[in-house]
């Protein structure tokens, strides 16, 4: 290799070299502030682990102003401790992002001292001023811990998630800047005041999520906001319990709603011509055994009116158990039309279908149809046939059934009820089991030749 070879050679590996390095300190160019909003993504464990990257790395975690722990990560309760102490008095003048903490006073954790650390820990975070507030007791609904009243003065607190834990009786309320809540299997110290206190005096709240403990005692909850957007209601039923409890929503911008509850027996929405968008997965306390009785007016009444309040969404997801007690109401009364919906999902148990044709005649405009399925046991599938056919609106284009079919007699008679009583579908998209994938079987094939009462109608098979 001549003498100008070389030289060439050698430049062009220098300036690969050069790209090299440039490109891999792109990230060591950001200022320290920068990366410190990057590592408030990551848990503190692993942003801790940054600290071996380079000398620069070393001590740059100790100025992330956001804390992400659980009490597991560490090897006994000392550190535990001895670490959050240490953190929270780094740079004790400056605002906190976020405060998430997930412990369990079981086990090797005496729940006494916890009790004390926790209140400490958030009563600093209130003093610097956190904006996202997240204390998980993980301690087997023990509500040992009694937040302090600080909490509810915060003015800084955007987010707030509490679980397993009590809350005070609110003498003053100050939370201009709070807009999303989430109370999970909470005890309030008098019953529902302290948790409508709260609701109601957040001016900016826009989400609420509560899911309820077996024994709250809060036999009517009242959900009052003039801001709130997003509302979910959870609680697990259960046959030894007969309650009668109430929800009473008077949210008028709500714009969605859940409800996966077992629970309670009355939901009442006030002022919901804003809702845009349902998820209802409820049997109004009709479960165990418990049937819906058409001489019961005030149940009927408040079906009617919960039915009409939720008449106006424009996407519905619903369970075949509250389309059951639907169903059941039918028969007394008539649905109300639900003339904006055009995307709904149904999740069923089985294949029990009869109820869906009804509730489908009260869509006239619905473009889509999802069919899934949930993990629950199998229930006892109802014969869609035994009543007459009813031919689905013209506006139903998208059909999918997302349960893979196994050429079970009931699945057939649902795929064929779609299919020849559909006059605008475009498209049904099916799922199959595995065992009747191949083209050959002779399900397959059954399920390609069904009438079609679209002549554009596509079978799609995945």
């Amino acid at each position: 290799m001549d003498g100008a070879r070389r030289k060439r050679v050698r430049a062009t590996a220098k300036r690969s070299r050069g790209r090299r390095t440039s490109e891999g300190d792109l990230i060591s160019d950001l200022p320290d502030s920068l990366l410190c909003q990057v590592l408030l993504k990551l848990t503190t464990k692993e942003v801790v682990r940054t600290s071996v990257l380079s000398r620069r790395w070393s001590n740059l975690w100790k100025h992330v102003p956001g804390l992400d722990l659980e009490n597991r990560d560490f090897p006994d309760h000392n550190t535990f401790v001895s670490f959050v102490d240490t953190f929270l008095g780094f740079n004790w003048e400056s605002c906190l992002h976020n405060f998430k903490l997930n412990y369990d006073c079981d086990g090797n954790y005496e729940p006494e001292p916890e009790i004390g650390l926790i209140k400490r820990w958030v009563n600093t975070v209130v003093d610097r001023k956190v904006k996202h507030l997240h204390v998980w007791d993980d301690s087997n609904g023990s509500w040992d811990v009694m937040m302090l009243p600080t909490i509810y003065t915060c003015e800084s607190l955007v987010s707030l998630t509490l679980c397993a834990l009590t809350l005070p009786s609110p003498k003053y309320v100050s939370l201009p800047s709070l807009k999303v809540i989430s109370l999970v299997v909470m005890k309030f110290s008098d019953d529902a005041l302290a948790l409508e206190t709260l609701i109601s005096r957040c001016p900016v709240l826009e989400s609420l999520s509560i899911g309820r403990s077996f024994d709250d005692n809060i036999e009517v909850l009242r959900v009052c906001s003039h801001s709130l957007l997003s509302f979910t209601h959870i609680a697990d039923g259960s046959e030894d319990l007969d309650e009668d409890l109430v929800v009473i929503v008077d949210a008028p911008r709500l714009k969605f709603l859940k409800l996966s509850d077992g629970r309670v027996a009355s939901f009442i929405l006030k002022n919901p011509s804003s809702l845009v968008k349902a998820d209802i997965n409820t049997e109004f306390n009709l479960s165990f055994g418990k049937k819906f009785d058409p001489d019961d007016l005030p149940k009927r009444i408040m079906l009617r009116n919960f039915l009409v309040a939720i008449s106006n969404v424009k996407d519905l997801i619903i369970a075949s158990n509250t389309l059951m007690v639907i169903y059941d109401y039918s028969r007394c009364e008539p649905l109300p039309l639900f003339r904006n919906l055009s995307s709904m999902r149904v999740k069923f148990y089985s294949y029990t279908w009869e109820m869906l044709p009804i509730f489908l005649e009260s869509c006239p405009n619905l473009q889509s149809l999802v069919m899934g399925s949930t993990n629950y046991p199998e229930k006892e599938g109802i014969d869609i046939l035994s009543g007459p056919r009813r031919v689905l609106s013209s506006s139903l284009k998208y059909v999918k059934i997302e349960r893979p079919l196994k050429g079970e007699a009931m699945e057939m008679k649902l795929v064929s009820y779609i299919l020849e009583n559909s006059t605008g579908l475009k498209k049904l998209t099916l799922c199959l089991d595995d065992s009747i994938k191949k083209e050959e079987s002779v399900i397959f094939r059954e399920l390609l030749t069904i009438p079609r009462l679209s002549t554009s109608c596509q079978v799609v098979v995945l």
